[in-house]
């Protein structure tokens, strides 16, 4: 097993600034330097033993991304590639910072403590906590947290996209084409969370434009492809209804395949907008409208926040992030 002094050895340097650049410790030593003992660390395949580092010190320099599922697959993971760029994304900021990234989804407080009891982490990123009550008893662990999406208690430090406006955002700009009938998809309408401020949105942009909100046009349903086919079926059968709101984009792309399928054309007999700006709204035909919020900043944001916690700061509160409409190929004038 390759070690400390087995680099220092490789790269002409003391064991003492190889230490240095593998916890992150990098500001007395030469750019030049820092680049021949990461190249040296990756050919001689180098590998920290984490456990043994926590036993000698009181940090693991270990961070776990929690995603809290107590009742059903959290949604904010619920994109494969999404969730792989996040995690890339935030453990790239880690790793220019010394720590480690670990993945692990747990359905209750008392499993996650357990967790802890077991693996000495340094900090946690928090996803799917949706209650107040929960987030009180997460908030009731030592170990420095950052939550993401929660919407849960102004005691967390807990980061976001502005989801609200997203949501109204994309019901005006329908408004704005001329409908009045439109509908609202979600994978879970009153989540406590993001889905239900965007839902908050979409309800007040109706009312602003004099519409009354009409319950019937609001649907929750799975994000597989036999659950969205249901939700199309239904918003066919009314027959009043000329434009969606879905809260994702693969919500939206499989509402579009479905109203396809059922012989409806994409935006001429039915307009519809999507969430994220995932790379498959801009794959699929017609091209999706949708409201971007740069996850790639939302990742860099919690996982700085992280860093400055750690390093002593103190963070409490609601960090908003920006959305933005993105206008595309899925939306016309009202018929």
């Amino acid at each position: 097993m390759t070690t400390i002094k087995d680099i220092a050895e490789y790269t002409g340097v003391s064991a003492t600034t190889v230490s240095n650049v593998i916890h992150g410790r990098k500001n007395r030593v030469s750019v030049e330097t820092v680049e021949r003992i990461q190249k040296a660390i990756d050919e001689l395949g180098y590998v920290p033993n984490l456990f043994a580092r926590s036993l000698v010190s009181s940090s693991s320099n270990v961070i776990a991304l929690i995603s809290y599922v107590p009742t059903q697959a959290d949604s904010f993971f619920a994109d494969e590639s999404f969730r792989l760029r996040f995690l890339s994304r935030i453990e790239n900021v880690l790793k220019q910072n010394g720590y480690y990234l670990m993945f692990r989804r747990v359905e209750s407080v008392d499993e996650l403590k357990c967790f802890l009891r077991n693996w000495k982490m340094d900090g946690l990123f928090i996803t799917g906590a949706a209650d107040a009550e929960t987030a009180e008893a997460l908030h009731g662990i030592t170990t420095p947290m950052v939550f993401i999406d929660s919407y849960a208690s102004d005691r967390i430090c807990d980061v976001g996209h502005d989801d609200y406006s997203g949501g109204r955002m994309a019901t005006e700009h329908l408004l704005e084409k001329g409908h009045e009938h439109i509908a609202f998809a979600s994978s879970s309408v009153m989540d406590g969370r993001y889905m239900e401020q965007r839902y908050r949105g979409y309800l007040d942009a109706l009312e602003a434009a004099g519409i009354q909100p009409d319950p019937g046009l609001v649907y929750e349903s799975g994000l597989d492809m036999d659950s969205c086919r249901v939700v199309a079926e239904k918003i066919k059968d009314r027959g009043d209804v000329t434009a969606v709101v879905a809260t994702t984009d693969l919500m939206a792309a499989g509402l579009m395949a479905a109203f396809i399928d059922m012989g409806l054309r994409i935006p001429d007999d039915i307009s519809i907008v999507g969430y994220d700006d995932t790379p498959l709204g801009r794959m699929i035909t017609p091209r999706l409208t949708t409201i971007r919020q740069d996850m790639d900043l939302k990742a860099d944001t919690a996982a700085q926040k992280m860093i400055e916690i750690l390093k002593g700061g103190h963070a409490r509160g609601r960090i908003v992030l920006p959305v933005e409409l993105v206008v595309r190929d899925s939306v016309k004038e009202a018929r």
